[in-house]
């Protein structure tokens, strides 16, 4: 009976961060599958079609995982985020404030020029990548997807995770930035590796795009894991998701 009134009062206190967790689940999952859809080449098409039978298949597949990585990872992550002193509540500070606009719209900005004006430049599937517009589904999965679910995975759960397993090997009784430092670091680095297959599925893959997508998908891990450490995971999901729509805004009525 006790198990069961913990467990209540438990779900009651965070009922707001599971329903916020579980509607960001859904729609970033089901926005997600469209857009794979829409970049996937018909022999890819064929394959899912023979795996899982249809593609309202492979879309709820892939929501109810997003839904699914949302909670569990969620969950998981604010628990571990509470044991290191990681977690805070929703609230903001001017300096918070300041550079998470600085992250936003400065990197939201670089991120189109540096593939322009850089990678472009020693890549033309980099470039010729900007001829088409950035579709409706995108943009949502990206803002969705992007901004709450990867930062739930790479930066609540995922260098949360890493900083206390540092901290229990060093034998550290509190947490210290340096070990926040390396979580980062190892939390950036998953962060890019983990783009390489939507990467490859929609451009393709070589050795600048791999360069790229280290570089550029690593650098703005580290940004937003710093944000994390610092003010919150708040800030950290709308500084991800404050680059996506700066840089997706260029890319519509610039580019």
């Amino acid at each position: 009976m006790k198990g069961k009134k913990r467990m209540k009062e438990l779900i009651k206190s965070n009922l707001k961060y599971l329903i916020f967790l579980a509607v960001f689940g859904l729609i970033g999952g089901y926005f997600t599958a469209l857009y794979s859809v829409q970049i996937l080449s018909d022999e890819m098409i064929e394959e899912v079609l023979e795996q899982v039978g249809s593609i309202d298949v492979l879309i709820i597949i892939t929501t109810i995982q997003s839904l699914s990585y949302a909670l569990i990872l969620g969950i998981i992550g604010k628990i571990i985020a509470r044991k290191i002193g990681l977690w805070r509540k929703v609230t903001f500070c001017k300096k918070g404030n300041i550079e998470l606009a600085l992250v936003t719209l400065v990197g939201g900005a670089a991120f189109i020029l540096l593939d322009l004006l850089i990678f472009g430049e020693f890549s033309a599937v980099i470039k010729d990548s900007y001829a088409i517009k950035p579709t409706f589904e995108y943009i949502i999965a990206s803002v969705t997807y992007g901004a709450v679910i990867e930062e739930v995975m790479l930066r609540l759960f995922f260098m949360s995770l890493i900083a206390f397993i540092i901290q229990r090997i060093a034998k550290k009784e509190e947490m210290n930035n340096t070990i926040l430092v390396i979580a980062n670091i190892i939390a950036a680095l998953l962060f890019a590796a983990a783009h390489i297959p939507a990467t490859a599925t929609s451009i393709g893959i070589t050795p600048m795009i791999l360069i790229r997508c280290f570089l550029m998908n690593g650098g703005f891990g580290l940004l937003f894991g710093r944000l994390y450490r610092k003010y919150g995971i708040h800030y950290a999901m709308l500084a991800h998701g404050g680059v996506h729509i700066i840089s997706k805004l260029i890319w519509i009525l610039f580019i």
